[in-house]
């Protein structure tokens, strides 16, 4: 037999107060590494991962099953004052709090940083937000499309000639989640040489305007707006999405040199010798007029046919895949991403492998997504409660 793998971050304890995506997906990566994540709710509010979208499999909705693997969970009423008590004690005994309120809540319940720091001097708390603990827009809720509005991103989305689009995927609660994740192991990594812990702040908007890096640093520098370019590129031609015979492909000629064998190529060479088209400025004058014409050439041949043609002359060019023919795709089925996963009430079920691949220490699928509640009992005894003080908390409807 062989010995299971190192967990790296076995032994961390993590309290999870937070709902839907960045949170939970935070608190899913600490998991797959091998903490133990405590997923703390409350039966009148319990994470809207359990039902959102409407699908679930044997009543367990299906994104909860998919970021909230690898968890314990602990339901208690924190507006309780044995409720908030219980859960001091467990916090006592946590290396991290995860939180994903709005901002002000966790000092109502008094959970807050201040609250339990002086409980537990090496506690790291996080708090993921929509917009950061101070301004004007502290309080509004932690949703991905509005942090999208104000961050910009939606405004540099979309087609030339139309409006401004929401990205088609939660990607900016995704960027939230994974910036608490370093937020978090960084504070550990710092814990570990002061002994102390600290607060982490992370916003959604934090990270859709990290997004912008390299297209805000021109904007810093000249002042002027970058508009809309749909699938194109503010500076160079042509890079962008293009109907072929089957589909749509992607392609772009990202160096000058593959212009005149990407026109051989494209069955066009006189658009090599074209005046309009000479040099990158040139047919980046030119956009319209260029792309009017490669897109009759492109709609002629298959996907398969333009990359057969384009991937030699190091053309970059791939197919747009929809969600159907992506987990078909020879690329995503060598990384790996998508597994399979068993679970006690859902049954067998696709989702998410653990998207950083360490050697020597790698992220597992270990448990399946808990119950409400199913390990309530479990972790407050550890907690150090007595079984007649859980049946108390339980008579009085607590946990």
């Amino acid at each position: 037999m062989t010995d299971p793998p190192v967990q790296a971050l076995e032994g961390v304890r993590v309290l999870e107060l937070a709902h839907l995506i960045a949170g939970p997906t935070c608190g899913m990566y600490l998991a797959d590494m091998g903490a133990d994540v405590i997923k703390v709710e409350s039966r009148d509010s319990p994470d809207a991962s359990r039902t959102v979208y409407g699908i679930a499999r044997a009543g367990e909705g299906i994104l909860h099953l998919t970021v909230n693997r690898n968890k314990r969970a602990l339901c208690l009423d924190l507006g309780k004052p044995l409720g908030r008590e219980a859960f001091y004690r467990v916090a006592k005994t946590a290396d991290v709090v995860l939180e994903g309120y709005r901002n002000g809540v966790a000092e109502k319940l008094g959970i807050d940083y201040a609250t339990l720091q002086p409980m537990n001097p090496r506690l790291i708390y996080c708090s993921v937000s929509a917009f950061g603990p101070e301004g004007p827009w502290r309080s509004k809720p932690g949703l991905d499309a509005l942090a999208q509005a104000v961050g910009g991103l939606m405004a540099v989305t979309g087609e030339t000639d139309g409006g401004p689009a929401l990205v088609g995927a939660p990607v900016v609660d995704t960027i939230g989640g994974l910036l608490a994740v370093q937020g978090i192991l960084t504070a550990l990594i710092a814990r570990g040489r002061t002994g102390e812990g600290q607060r982490v702040d992370v916003s959604l908007l934090d990270g859709v305007l990290l997004s912008h890096l390299a297209r805000l640093s021109v904007f810093h520098e000249t002042g002027v707006p970058i508009p809309r370019y749909g699938s194109g590129h503010p500076n160079l031609v042509p890079y962008q999405a293009f109907r072929a015979r089957d589909g749509w492909i992607f392609l772009a000629v990202w160096k000058d040199v593959t212009w005149r064998p990407f026109c051989d190529a494209a069955g066009r060479p006189e658009l090599a010798d074209d005046p309009r088209f000479a040099t990158p400025a040139d047919r980046l004058t030119n956009r319209k007029e260029l792309t009017t014409l490669l897109e009759i050439a492109i709609a002629g041949r298959t996907i398969e046919e333009w990359m057969a043609a384009l991937e030699p002359i190091d053309v970059l060019c791939a197919p747009i895949n929809d969600y159907a023919q992506l987990v078909r795709h020879p690329a995503v089925r060598a990384a790996g991403m998508i597994v399979e996963q068993e679970h006690p009430r859902a049954g067998r079920f696709t989702t998410m492998a653990t998207a950083v691949k360490l050697e020597k220490t790698p992220g597992t699928i270990r448990t399946g997504a808990p119950a409400l509640g199913e390990h309530s009992r479990e972790i407050l005894g550890e907690a150090g409660l007595a079984p007649a003080e859980l049946d108390a908390l339980a008579a009085q409807g607590i946990i």
